[in-house]
């Protein structure tokens, strides 16, 4: 018989089932809110007051070798500003939903799914909340194995993806094939040699086909993982052709109060491709994505990050650093892209927590030592919790860009939660 955990916030709520049944999970939130806007940009000043509400559906069931998972919400929010312009009235959904079938052991299996999220399709910061465009994307693939020995499996496997947007953006069509052959040579580890070919349509574009291949190693380890690989990558389009030398290597420990991760990633990828066969995954339902449409680029990308409970017992403190070099293909053109967050969460008791955060980005487009577009993200959020079923928090958002643009937002909301969420995911 079936137990339900009621818990409010971010703690899970689950149907906890006995072996071999169907499990299932839940979300229903809905949030009120009520907000204050001050943007200045050069000698432009102007105040927003604007109230909304945003809120989402979702489930996740799990039966066997078949699992479903699917997010979906949408926002709604009107604002009149202080200085006589157009009123901004603004609408927009989010989500995503995947399905997999997959057993261990079987010789098939197969995963679809569908995300739609808003985009910006400039390179440059805004704090704009309203201007976005909407996109969609459909992905859908299939598996066979073999095993020819006890310790080797070999997978042949395809994946399709289609993009469309709002707007003049073309739609874009992706499909890859890959090989892969996996050796275990210890109980925590395993060695594999892929091969990957990928083909990309966009309307009034060329055709791209990227061609990969890699070796590499993955290994448990006490106290965390370590993986390891290298290889070839040749794009080839009807303007150009290009060869590259990919590669990754990540490395993270565990402990029951920290967690840290140190990759490096090698890569040559388009963003269509990205966009269309990466993973299916649920879009942050408060930070937007900006999305620069390079073609063909190979990407270094080196990130640090760190999370521990460590330095005291009612907080917790969370760091990141990237440092990334993209270099468009078709043109030579090399830009460096920069982060870092810090961020800390304090439990001021059962019912309050308060939530600290700064983020920085920055580009330098032609030294990678010379910044030409920046901007600091810095937030205080405090939410403290009425019912199992309802919360209510404030808080306060600053946001300021140098270089393409100088502009400055400051932002004070308040609101109004209700409802459950129990999904098991990374939202």
């Amino acid at each position: 018989m079936a137990t339900l955990v009621l818990l409010m916030g971010q703690t899970p709520v689950s149907y906890a089932a006995e072996d071999g049944l169907p499990e299932s999970r839940y979300t229903a939130t809905t949030t009120l809110f009520s907000d204050l806007t001050h943007t200045r940009y050069e000698d432009d000043n102007n105040t927003r007051a604007g109230a909304g509400i945003n809120g989402d559906v979702g489930a996740a069931f799990t039966s066997g070798p078949h699992s479903l998972n699917g997010r979906y919400g949408a926002s709604l929010e009107t604002a009149r500003s202080s200085v006589g312009r157009s009123n901004d009235d603004n609408f927009w959904l989010r989500g995503s939903s995947s399905y997999n079938y997959f057993e261990p052991g079987s010789r098939f299996d197969f995963n679809a799914g569908h995300t739609i999220r808003s985009v910006r399709n400039d390179t440059g910061f805004a704090v704009d909340n309203f201007d976005y465009d909407t996109q969609n994307a459909v992905s859908a693939g299939a598996g066979v194995n073999f095993y020819p020995g006890d310790l080797t499996t070999f997978r042949v496997s395809g994946q399709g993806g289609k993009t469309w947007e709002e707007g003049d953006v073309p739609d874009g069509e992706s499909v890859s094939a890959n090989a892969t052959l996996t050796r275990q040579v210890s109980e925590l580890s395993s060695v594999f040699l892929m091969a990957t070919r990928a083909w990309e349509e966009q309307e009034d574009t060329n055709d791209i086909t990227i061609d990969s291949a890699s070796v590499g190693l993955q290994s448990m380890l006490e106290d965390g993982s370590f993986n390891l690989s290298t290889g070839l990558s040749r794009a080839e389009s009807n303007g150009f052709e290009n060869e590259a030398i990919i590669g990754s290597l990540e490395r993270i420990w565990v402990t029951d109060l920290a967690n840290t991760r140190f990759s490096y990633d090698r890569s040559q990828s388009s963003t269509l491709l990205d966009l269309a066969l990466g993973p299916i995954s649920g879009p942050s339902f408060e930070d937007e994505f900006s999305i620069r449409y390079q073609g063909v680029t190979v990407r270094d990308q080196v990130t640090l990050s760190h999370r521990s409970s460590r330095f005291c017992d009612l907080c917790t403190v969370s760091v990141v650093a990237q440092v990334a070099k993209d270099e468009e293909v078709a043109t030579s053109d090399e830009i460096w892209e920069y982060l870092a967050g810090l961020g800390v969460g304090f439990e001021v008791s059962d019912l309050k927590t308060l939530d600290v955060d700064y983020r920085w980005e920055a580009d330098a487009l032609e030294e990678r030592g010379q910044i030409d577009d920046e901007i600091h993200r810095f937030s205080v959020t405090y939410r403290h919790r009425l019912t199992e079923l309802a919360s209510w928090g404030t808080s306060f958002e600053t946001a300021v860009t140098r270089g393409v643009t100088d502009e400055e937002e400051y932002r004070a909301k308040v609101f109004v939660t209700l409802g459950w969420d129990g999904m098991e995911s990374a939202w």
